[in-house]
């Protein structure tokens, strides 16, 4: 029954002897335990039929002692692959008994040998179907029971969720504010443990984390409450996913408490599962990385309010972000050192690149090796210098602001100003007496900005894994 032809042609047999003993009126065996049988399985019988299903009979002849669900083994019973094999052989001496019999019937012609040989047909088909049943009960009971084991964590995760609903009508009742309920809390933690369990084996289209705990949920819940979308619309949204993430979570499992055995106990199967999964541990990944410590969600948050508010001063920028243009994976790690330079970075600089300042990076934290490449003490004396001459040339300028602007715009490779409309584009280059009003040759300038981006390459490739995820979370708004 390997193949498709196989397959039909076996169904074609098992319905012609089912036929067979409905003709010959055989004493066959009670079926009532059919009614035991979940809803799964109940639709493949009809009430008052025999129904021998050829995926009772491929079980019988696979003789399987074991199976695999959702990555655990269970065993069958003895009994179950005894009757397993007995029922098939006498499935195959059925083939050959029913092939015999016609043969003789044809040859036959005394009308009481023919009624004999009804009658030993009709014992032959009594036998069969005795030993259907006595197979069929086991196998389908024991199957059951293991469907059922392999949908614990689904029914778990079912019966967590209800409490969680009844909790929030309840308490919502009384005017009481569930961030403050420690129950509720309890129970949300119970369920984020479930659901890892969960991902951990029917999430085939990511990583299967299991290490992506409640305190995530925590931390960007306090985020939506105290960060907008205008204070920073990236880290906002990353919040709001994995808030979103984990109420369709839980929607589907009250979907699936409607009816459980709708639920394909190998759980990957399940496509609707699946994708929830998948929104889950892509948006919960990366909270672990940036809301769990308040210093990384610090420094994102900062982060993605320097893009923001550079791609609000900059229309060309905020094109060049939108479109994910190669050159802002430049052009970013740039304005990030020039932060730095004026003590504004929030120490991103130092925690993705610390030979800029002297320093090893920490083997404890790093989860990528860093570049063998760097040289320490070369870096952190070509930033010595640049900050010098940095803060040389600020000295100079009338107006630090307006000198800062300078040296971003040259950075950024922005010639269209601020305030556009001073000519039909909206752009105009750089003069000499900008240079002059901060202080600055354009030598000068070509020097600043050129070890700037010297410095942002290397630490772009410092740890790029590492610096790539943080970029990318701060772009997705």
């Amino acid at each position: 029954m390997d193949s498709f032809e196989g397959q039909n042609s076996c169904k074609k047999f098992l319905g012609f002897i089912e036929k067979l003993c409905e003709s010959l009126k055989i004493k066959s065996q009670n079926r009532s335990y059919r009614k035991t049988f979940s809803n799964a399985y109940k639709v493949l019988y009809k009430e008052g039929k025999l129904c021998y299903l050829t995926e009772i009979l491929d079980s019988a002849q696979e003789a399987f002692p074991y199976l695999y669900v959702n990555g655990e083994k269970y065993v069958f019973s003895k009994q179950v692959i005894d009757t397993g094999k007995k029922l098939f052989k006498n499935f195959c001496q059925l083939l050959y008994d029913t092939k015999e019999s016609y043969q003789r019937i044809c040859e036959e012609q005394s009308y009481q040998a023919i009624v004999e040989l009804v009658n030993e047909i009709r014992s032959i088909l009594e036998e069969f179907d005795e030993n259907w049943v006595e197979y069929e009960k086991l196998y389908v009971v024991e199957l059951m029971l293991i469907e059922q084991d392999a949908r614990r964590f689904i029914q778990e995760a079912i019966d967590v969720e209800r409490e969680i609903a009844s909790a929030e009508v309840r308490e919502r009742a009384k005017g009481k504010i569930m961030v403050e309920c420690t129950d509720h809390n309890k129970n949300r933690k119970r369920l984020v443990e479930i659901v890892n369990k969960i991902n951990a084996v029917a999430n085939p289209d990511g990583k299967g984390r299991d290490d992506l705990q409640v305190d995530i949920l925590f931390q960007a819940e306090g985020i939506c409450r105290r960060i907008s979308s205008s204070q920073s619309k990236a880290v906002r949204k990353l919040a709001e996913g994995i808030r979103s993430s984990f109420g369709g979570l839980r929607t589907l499992f009250r979907k699936y408490g409607e009816n459980i055995e709708g639920v394909d106990p190998q759980l990957k199967n399940n496509q609707d599962l699946v994708s929830a999964l998948v929104e889950f541990e892509s948006s919960w990944e990366k909270g672990k990385a940036y809301f769990v410590s308040p210093k990384k969600c610090q420094q994102l948050v900062h982060f993605t309010s320097v893009i923001e508010a550079t791609a609000e001063k900059y229309k060309m920028f905020q094109a060049q972000v939108e479109d994910r243009d190669t050159v802002v994976f430049v052009s970013i790690p740039a304005l990030l050192i020039l932060k730095c330079l004026d003590d504004d970075d929030k120490g991103i600089c130092r925690s993705f690149f610390p030979p800029m300042f002297g320093e090893e990076a920490p083997s404890s934290t790093a989860e990528e090796e860093p570049s063998p490449y760097v040289d320490k003490v070369a870096t952190h004396k070509k930033f010595l210098e640049l900050k010098a001459e940095y803060s040389r040339c600020r000295s100079k300028s009338k107006n630090e602001y307006d000198f800062f602007n300078l040296v971003e715009r040259s950075i950024l490779g922005m010639e269209e100003d601020e305030t556009p409309g001073e000519d039909q584009e909206g752009r105009r280059a750089v003069t000499d007496k900008e240079f002059e009003d901060n202080g600055l040759t354009r030598e000068e300038m070509h020097r600043i900005v050129q070890h700037i981006r010297v410095l942002s390459m290397q630490m772009q490739r410092y740890r790029p894994q590492e610096w790539n995820e943080f970029l990318i979370v701060a772009l997705d708004s």
